[in-house]
């Protein structure tokens, strides 16, 4: 998520340097994981945003606060290219980092935007 994050601050989704945001995060074992998920969320990263703002009409992406969004891309992308990681399960990990990084109100409405991409 945080490496999502940065990518967007530094609006770095066409090319991303992967290994120097890689560099910052502990991957551990998961690095593989990471690395792949983070390279198809910025491929699609167009595609990712159009599901973003036909959830969330009244909310597009270009409007939503940069945690919750990354929140939710990172999510969208474990329910679109991961395989084995159930949707439900990427959704209530996007709550739990919307009740970290986010508002008060941001769990509820990731949880909303990804309930309805999910249906």
């Amino acid at each position: 998520m945080q490496t999502i994050f940065q990518i967007d601050v530094q609006k770095d989704f066409d090319a991303p340097d992967i290994d120097r945001y890689m560099a910052q995060c502990e991957a551990g074992k998961q690095e593989d994981y990471i690395r792949n998920l983070i390279s198809a969320i910025c491929s699609h990263i167009s595609y990712i945003d159009s599901k973003i703002d036909d959830a969330s009409r009244q909310w597009p992406a270009s409007r939503m606060a940069k945690p919750d969004l990354a929140v939710i891309r990172v999510a969208i992308g474990e329910m679109l290219f991961a395989d084995d990681v159930p949707d439900a399960v990427a959704i209530n990990e996007a709550v739990n980092l919307a009740k970290l990084y986010g508002t008060d109100h941001s769990p509820q409405f990731v949880n909303g935007v990804l309930g309805k991409i999910e249906r």
